[in-house]
């Protein structure tokens, strides 16, 4: 009997957690629910603040205050705003006339002036918070926690600056190029700019070298949307490529950037004595009285008169006479008239201008010599 009872009592236990466990989860619910998912992909602006919805559970009306943050990584750059309201039970849209309340402060004047006056913020990750507080303890509400929910968003307004001239991969002859861009912005008039001129080294792309290389030129003034390379700046080198770009600031706040281009400096009079087409170079009869040039390739002839078949090997030399590794260093040869093309575009690295020597020994120990000048066709119009 007693085994009866205690076995009852144990059930009826039991059944009362089991079904008293889902209220308890359900009161220790957040009575406001916060939803950003209007404002997760576009950029802030005054006008799209306050566009997310905020869910009333309970089934009475709830007075919250509202506190918005915008806040900068690594920066000391910040907003935020605060609201009174009323939530009605269900989903609450803020309404435009309740948005006129709301108390805004800024980080400095100029976060403030470009944000409020212009719709625009910074550049850079910033993360918007918005924080409810329930301003009573009502037990019939239910669970009167602060409630939070943040959004991040990255801004980088690359195309609103468009870099005009000189034109990416330009060649220039002139030393002192005028570099000019356009802006989108609605109040260019407002902008100051930094214009950056770097080298970009071998094995480096545009971005890259931007980033890591030294300015040759740097101005962090600039109010027009041109300027002349100046006379005062360090000279520009002949065939050396360099990276240009120019970001935007209102007031010193960055506001974007443009893409990286690049130009080169070439000499125009002596590039036009270049011819674009060389013919074959008849090794064993070279002497060295004319110079030599290889533009892009160097087409070479050896005649083989006296004998059926030889090799020869082939060893290119720099100007300081330092070995270039080379894709094919032997020539088999044949009876009669040879003909071979190095292709120095595609498989060597070779410097424009620069003084090279390809050196060829037969088997019988004789040697001959080629002296060139490399050019570079991307360099000839």
């Amino acid at each position: 009997m007693r085994t009866t009872r205690f076995r009852s009592g144990l059930w009826i236990l039991c059944y009362c957690m089991l079904f008293s466990y889902p209220f308890t989860v359900f009161s220790q619910s957040p009575v406001i629910n916060i939803n950003l998912s209007k404002i997760e992909d576009v950029e802030l602006t005054p006008a799209n603040a306050f566009n997310y919805d905020l869910f009333n559970h309970s089934n009475s009306t709830v007075d919250v205050k509202i506190k918005g943050s915008i806040r900068y990584k690594q920066s000391n750059l910040q907003a935020g705003y605060t609201l009174d309201l009323k939530l009605m039970p269900g989903n609450n849209a803020i309404e435009k006339e309740a948005v006129s309340g709301a108390v805004w402060t800024f980080s400095d004047n100029a976060m403030r002036e470009l944000f409020m006056d212009y719709g625009k913020l910074p550049q850079g990750t910033y993360e918007y918070c918005v924080r409810v507080i329930p301003q009573q303890t009502n037990p019939e509400v239910g669970n009167t926690d602060v409630t939070t929910e943040c959004s991040y968003k990255t801004i980088n307004d690359l195309f609103l600056i468009n870099l005009i001239d000189p034109e990416d991969n330009a060649k220039l002859y002139e030393h002192y190029p005028m570099l000019s861009w356009v802006v989108n912005y609605p109040f260019a008039s407002q902008l100051q700019y930094r214009l950056r001129v770097v080298p970009v080294y071998e094995g480096q792309r545009n971005e890259n070298a931007i980033t890591r290389n030294n300015p040759v030129f740097e101005d962090k003034n600039v109010f027009g949307t041109s300027h002349v390379y100046p006379v005062t700046a360090k000279p520009l080198e002949l065939f050396q490529p360099y990276a240009w770009t120019v970001d935007a600031y209102y007031k010193g706040l960055l506001l974007g950037g443009a893409e990286v281009w690049r130009f080169t400096i070439i000499e125009d009079s002596l590039l036009k004595t270049i011819p674009k087409e060389t013919s074959f170079i008849d090794i064993r009869r070279e002497k060295g009285y004319s110079q030599l040039y290889a533009v892009g390739e160097l087409k070479l002839k050896y005649v083989l008169d006296e004998l059926k078949s030889d090799t020869v090997q082939m060893q290119l030399l720099n100007k300081a006479g330092q070995p270039v590794k080379m894709k094919k260093s032997n020539w088999a040869l044949e009876y009669g008239d040879n003909r071979s093309v190095l292709n120095f575009t595609d498989d060597y690295s070779l410097r424009h201008m620069q003084d090279y020597k390809l050196l060829f020994t037969n088997m019988a120990g004789t040697q001959y010599e080629i002296s060139f000048k490399y050019i570079n066709p991307d360099f000839l119009k």
